[in-house]
């Protein structure tokens, strides 16, 4: 089972389409705890991507900068998967600013 991070985009007149997708092992959550992303990550249904970019951003620089926090991590996580993951729904969130977050 992996954790899913969605962007849901809706124009005025359009359906609700997912704008931006990625998903990463559940493993990481002591990881998003430590670097602060938690929250943004798994308690953010529903709101405007913009809300929760900064959470991420600041995410990303720490997991950049300090490889020590893979420590925190089981041995099947990389350090390096952590962050593609977060830099991708940092991309995501600056693209789609106005999308509706969703996790599943």
């Amino acid at each position: 089972m992996s954790f899913v991070f969605r962007l849901i985009s809706q124009d005025e007149d359009a359906a609700p389409s997912v704008a931006f997708q990625d998903s990463v092992s559940p493993g990481y959550v002591p990881l998003w705890e430590a670097v602060g992303v938690y929250d943004a990550l798994y308690n953010s249904d529903g709101r405007e991507a913009r809300d929760i970019s900064r959470a991420i951003a600041y995410g990303v620089d720490r997991v950049a900068d300090d490889e020590a926090l893979g420590r925190l991590l089981p041995p099947a996580c990389r350090l390096e998967e952590a962050l593609r993951f977060l830099e991708n729904v940092h991309r995501g969130c600056t693209i789609h600013a106005s999308a509706r977050v969703e996790t599943r």
